[in-house]
């Protein structure tokens, strides 16, 4: 019924990155669609009253002619290791209901937290999230994402991170990783050691 979905973070009762929801969710629906939405993705939302100390996770279902959504509590879940997997046919190029592919992968995780999906030799995203790279002076992002998240598009824009080509044979110049989304966004004290991504 609902074959797209966008997942908004809500903290301090507000809403995160809304612009780039909505910029992606013009995208998404034009090219799924074929035409351009004749409604707004926040569209008759009203949040409920919430607890200022909590973070939360809105879901906006939506399809050609409606939404529907839900929201719910945020409990961190930042995956911490990643096992790397390789997918020459995997693809997501908007957020759809259907991740049964992704999920797939997922399970193939072994002992690690996530996944990292290596597509034709390219570093791509984990199953939730895009993912960061620093050398300790520059801060990048692989030029091949599956999906083009919220949180990346931001810092991209806002030219705190650098889009690049990035291999699987070319992490070792790479001191530490991290990985983003709309629900946990960039932070320079979340990084996470080059060494906990295996093959």
């Amino acid at each position: 019924m609902y074959p797209l979905f966008e997942s908004v973070g809500i903290l301090n009762g507000q809403v995160q990155n809304g612009h780039y929801h909505e910029l992606r969710f013009n995208k998404s629906y034009t090219e799924h669609y074929g035409n351009e939405p004749d409604y707004l993705l926040f569209e008759g939302i009203k949040l409920p009253k919430l607890d200022g100390s909590l973070k939360y996770k809105l879901r906006i279902c939506y399809n050609k002619t409606n939404t529907s959504w839900t929201i719910s509590e945020y409990l961190n879940s930042v995956p911490n290791s990643l096992k790397v997997v390789h997918d020459d046919n995997a693809s997501y190029p908007m957020k759809y209901a259907d991740r049964n592919h992704l999920n797939r992968l997922y399970e193939k995780r072994g002992e690690s937290d996530d996944v990292l999906i290596i597509k034709n030799g390219h570093i791509t995203d984990a199953t939730y999230s895009n993912i960061l790279f620093t050398d300790g002076i520059q801060i990048v992002t692989p030029l091949t994402p599956l999906l083009k998240g919220t949180c990346r598009a931001k810092l991209i824009i806002e030219n705190k991170i650098l889009e690049t080509p990035i291999t699987l044979d070319s992490i070792h110049q790479f001191h530490n990783f991290q990985l983003i989304n709309a629900l946990n966004h960039f932070d320079k004290t979340r990084w996470i050691d080059i060494q906990r991504i295996t093959t």
